[in-house]
């Protein structure tokens, strides 16, 4: 797994868990009628989270794909 995909992941899963911890400590009911700063922060951690995993698989894969073209010889390639 790349530092990118590493990365990605951990702040999905940290924003999610911090969410899911903060609105146990307030109470679902009260978090749903007001967005603070803490929801906030939490929010845009899970969305640059998965902005963040989605690009490093993106670039993952052109890499892979780069990769099995040079591996590939031209001529099975061919009909």
């Amino acid at each position: 797994m790349s530092k990118g995909t590493l990365i990605g992941f951990s702040m999905l899963i940290g924003g999610i868990v911090i969410w899911i911890a903060y609105g146990l400590y307030l109470g679902f009911e009260e978090i749903m009628q007001a967005i603070d700063l803490v929801t906030g922060f939490v929010i845009g951690l899970i969305v640059i989270g998965l902005i963040v995993l989605f690009v490093s698989i993106l670039i993952e894969q052109r890499r892979d794909t780069k990769k099995m073209k040079e591996e590939i010889k031209k001529e099975d390639l061919e009909p």
